[in-house]
């Protein structure tokens, strides 16, 4: 393919191949980008719109990580104004067929660039939003040395990305403004792309892996499981599409027709992000279930979590968490009485109380089980011990007790 050349006395970016004709009312070849976009960006929308109702209306908090995932969205929304405008301007098309301006310098460029610098910002900030949600609900410390330390390389590169898409010409402008071609230099952008990609699928699956292991000590229902499972096979699809996405940058190595091939690259990208976005806001889509579709998270005794004891897992430490005995039915309440990590199972010691009130109408108790060893707990009278001796445990505090409203009783001090 030749160099720019004047056509009817318009300048066009390129000639066309031998035995080509070229075609100015071409029309962009980009459905596949479409179609995609019209899918996915409206899930992403609708699962933000989800996660802050919960958030705002249900839970009346919004933690950092909520914030990440606002800005993250923002950007996403920038990403797919500036690729749907770039149709205008030749997107889709052949090159030989674009004009050299004002599509192809200074508008496809532009958009082209601006796209690139908000979706590395996009991409870094939703990572960075579900490896901080990770922080709540998994707090040893062997996994948060580990999602803050990918979490920091999650940042440093998706900063360096976004400056080296605003500077990656000397001077600035040589990246749209056609009179700075002639004397600007410039990176070559495909490479770096690639570059940046090969980044981008390594946090990609660390973000995915980093709870797995850790999987096998939650005690968790079948539908929960059901559950876990989508979130993390959606981040398990974000990373194929992460590496499918190489294949087009490839293409755009050894390919100069850049205003068709670009089509694909933008789609795997609009495609990564929204369901980057789409699977970091699931988890926090569980407070509107359980309040406009609890049938759906009811437990197999027909009782749902929203009668649990809600604790924010922010704001309160030790963690209390309810089960249901499958043997009796009757209401258990499990406490980590030890905060060290999940994988020291030495230290570690978990105690189950069997809530219950005397038939007489007198106080309520709880048989606790540890170690082997059987203690009943009476607020009035303190423990009746089977075993070698009673464990003492912590007291709670009053607002605990209030909070933790079992079918009408106070549950004991533990």
């Amino acid at each position: 393919m030749s160099t720019s050349t004047l056509d009817n006395g318009i300048l066009y970016a390129a000639n066309p191949p031998e035995g080509v004709e070229r075609n100015p009312d071409q029309s962009p070849d980009a459905a596949v980008l479409t179609v995609v976009t019209g899918i996915v960006f409206p899930l992403a929308a609708i699962s933000m719109l989800i996660r802050m109702y919960a958030r705002i209306v249900i839970i009346k908090k919004v933690a950092f990580d909520d914030y990440l995932m606002i800005l993250a969205f923002i950007f996403n929304i920038l990403v797919v104004a500036f690729t749907l405008d770039m149709l205008n301007c030749g997107l889709g098309k052949h090159l030989w067929n674009v004009p050299m301006t004002p599509d192809l310098y200074p508008m496809f460029n532009l958009r082209n660039l601006l796209a690139a610098i908000f979706f590395c910002a996009a991409t870094g900030l939703a990572k960075g939003s579900i490896l901080l949600f990770y922080l709540r609900i998994f707090p040893a410390k062997s996994v948060v040395i580990t999602v803050w330390s990918v979490f920091a390389f999650t940042v440093a590169y998706s900063t360096a990305s976004v400056l080296v898409n605003i500077f990656s010409c000397n001077p600035v402008s040589a990246s749209w403004n056609l009179a700075d071609v002639a004397t600007g230099v410039c990176i070559n952008r495909p490479a770096f792309y690639f570059a940046q990609a090969a980044l981008g699928i390594f946090t990609d699956i660390a973000t995915v892996v980093i709870p797995v292991p850790l999987l096998r000590s939650l005690q968790l229902r079948t539908r929960r499981k059901v559950g876990v499972a989508i979130v993390l096979t959606l981040g398990g699809f974000v990373c194929v599409v992460s590496i499918i996405r190489l294949q087009s940058l490839y293409v755009l190595l050894n390919n100069p027709d850049l205003t068709h091939n670009t089509v694909l690259a933008l789609m795997w990208c609009i495609l990564e992000l929204n369901l980057s976005i789409i699977g970091g806001s699931m988890p926090a889509m569980k407070p509107v279930m359980q309040k406009y579709f609890p049938r759906l998270l009811a437990s197999t005794h027909g009782q749902t979590d929203s009668n649990a004891y809600y604790l924010d897992d922010s704001r309160s430490k030790p963690k209390r968490s309810r089960m249901t005995d499958p043997y009796n039915g009757s209401m258990m309440l499990s406490r980590d009485v030890d905060n060290k990590s999940e994988s020291d199972h030495s230290d570690r010691n978990i105690v189950a109380f069997d809530v219950s009130t005397k038939s007489d109408g007198g106080v309520m108790g709880a048989s606790l089980t540890k170690g082997g060893e059987q203690i009943t707990k009476t607020i009035e009278y303190g423990y009746e011990v089977s075993g070698d001796e009673a464990i003492p445990l912590p007291s709670a505090s009053h607002k605990d007790e209030e909070a933790q409203m079992v079918r009408g009783h106070t549950p004991p001090r533990f």
